[in-house]
């Protein structure tokens, strides 16, 4: 996951707060980072570490079946002295398994986006 803004979202102009909120069916839903969030000047970017993940979920599926998972990520800004404003928001259908694929998830006017690695991989127990 990588993260770029070419805007100043913060009211006092000196860095933007960001994080990601990703909804999965029923109860399930995440936070990255878990705490705090991660702060951008304008033209910055954030590169996360191979291991970080936004969602991350086990599901029994029997052989020969077909299933789908959808999860939605949604990017919001933190702000103090105001409400968090959401930057960006989509619906992902993740087929199971399936190959990793590259999404770029941007708000409207193109200014901040965020590089999302989707993987979706078989395994046995």
């Amino acid at each position: 996951m990588s993260l770029k803004t070419l805007k100043d979202y913060d009211i006092m102009g000196w860095r933007g707060e960001f994080y990601f909120k990703a909804d999965g069916p029923k109860v399930f839903k995440s936070r990255f980072p878990n705490k705090g969030n991660i702060k951008l000047q304008r033209n910055q970017n954030f590169t996360s570490k191979a291991d970080m993940n936004i969602w991350s979920q086990f599901k029994t599926v029997k052989a020969g079946a077909e299933a789908v998972e959808r999860v939605k990520i949604i990017l919001r800004e933190q702000d103090h002295l105001k409400k968090d404003s959401t930057i960006a928001e989509e619906m992902y259908e993740i087929v199971l398994p399936s190959k990793t694929r590259y999404d770029i998830l941007q708000d409207s006017k193109e200014q901040t986006k965020a590089k999302l690695r989707i993987q979706a991989s078989r395994t046995r127990y």
